[in-house]
């Protein structure tokens, strides 16, 4: 959202312009203890047809003001790696906090581009993090749609049993960690698995992703439970309460 869409909305939020830390693209700690909510809004390639527009989208965001005040966190912004999305994920406090923000400062948390930006509310479930844990260069968001959240539960728990760290194995060259979060209203599932680079995600999708290993088996095998694939994405910048880093 641009900034100008926002100067009605000050009141209660804090602004950009206090000198922020600028440092290259950085990443969430998706495992913050005090973050209970999630909102991931991917913003698609009719938004943003090129990399040109999608920089400007996620310069818009990294600028727009925010409503600190009320309980948000930290705010990142992604670029997906083929040029042609952008993916937002916001911390807030509990959900309390941000029905809080969507009453006092509509406009600022509202979905930047109308009609093609899908925003969902999430908690964090469980991960899987490696005891030596690689430096992540590449995010891959996997999403699947779930008729319920007892489907996304158990299919979560089903995948976890099978995750090398959680079986005491050593993970895939270039892995780090799978943090898994559940839909507010139990239609999704997604995925946050970070990687060293795209090369090491390939591997995997080529290693362990074909139609007869385990775990496309039960995906296909879990009832309620549609894939709707993956996306990769690079860390662009990530604001918070004190100053935007990119």
């Amino acid at each position: 959202m641009p900034v100008s869409a926002l100067g009605a909305y000050r009141s209660g939020m804090t602004s950009n312009d206090t000198s922020p830390t600028v440092l290259p693209g950085v990443l969430p700690d998706v495992r913050r203890d005090d973050a209970g909510l999630v909102t991931v809004d991917i913003i698609e390639s009719a938004a943003v047809p090129d990399r040109a527009r999608q920089r400007r989208t996620a310069d818009s965001l990294l600028a727009a003001d925010r409503p600190w005040n009320a309980g948000l966190l930290a705010d990142s912004v992604l670029l997906a790696t083929d040029g042609l999305g952008v993916l937002r994920y916001s911390q807030w406090r509990d959900e309390d906090a941000y029905a809080e923000a969507q009453s006092r400062f509509p406009a600022a948390i509202a979905p930047t581009t109308s009609g093609a930006a899908r925003s969902v509310r999430h908690r964090l479930y469980r991960s899987a993090v490696p005891d030596d844990l690689p430096a992540p260069g590449v995010v891959v968001v996997i999403t699947f749609d779930t008729d319920g959240a007892d489907v996304g539960r158990r299919f979560v728990d089903a995948l976890l049993d099978r995750h090398p760290v959680v079986r005491g194995a050593a993970p895939p060259e270039g892995m780090g960690s799978n943090d898994f979060h559940l839909a507010v209203d139990g239609t999704q599932v997604l995925n946050w698995a970070e990687f060293v680079d795209e090369r090491a995600h390939q591997r995997v999708v080529d290693t362990a992703l074909q139609p007869d290993d385990d775990v496309p088996r039960l995906i296909a095998e879990t009832r309620g439970l549609t894939p709707r694939g993956f996306r990769r994405y690079l860390p662009y910048g990530l604001a918070t309460p004190g100053g935007r880093t990119r």
